[in-house]
């Protein structure tokens, strides 16, 4: 175990100068500006930008992930048509075709 240094608890003590290994050390500066040369080239000011207004979208919002129950008849036959319809070139989205088979029922409930 060390021994403590009396010298520590004198209230009477002068206080010791603490040093410092980056003594030597020039001092952090904050940078000034660039020399300008014959070399340098200066980059323009950016201009400050312009607030871009709210669009409003025509678009549908999406809900996500609503889960329905659907007979595995149902998306068996869903899944071929998406197949066929990629292999036709189109999208093939199963969720598409859901969607539009909801708006189609949906218009033809109001309908009656």
């Amino acid at each position: 175990m060390k021994t403590p240094r009396t010298s520590d608890f004198d209230p009477n003590a002068r206080e010791r100068k603490l040093k410092s290994p980056m003594k030597d050390l020039p001092p952090i500066e904050k940078p000034g500006l660039p020399a300008v040369g014959h070399d340098s080239t200066l980059v323009p000011p950016v201009l400050p930008v312009r607030d871009v207004p709210p669009t409003v979208s025509n678009r549908r919002k999406m809900k996500q992930r609503h889960p329905f129950d659907i007979y595995n008849d149902q998306y068996d036959a869903l899944k071929q048509l998406a197949l066929e319809d990629r292999m036709r070139g189109g999208a093939g989205s199963m969720s598409a075709m859901v969607r539009e088979a909801i708006d189609d029922f949906i218009a033809k409930v109001r309908a009656e």
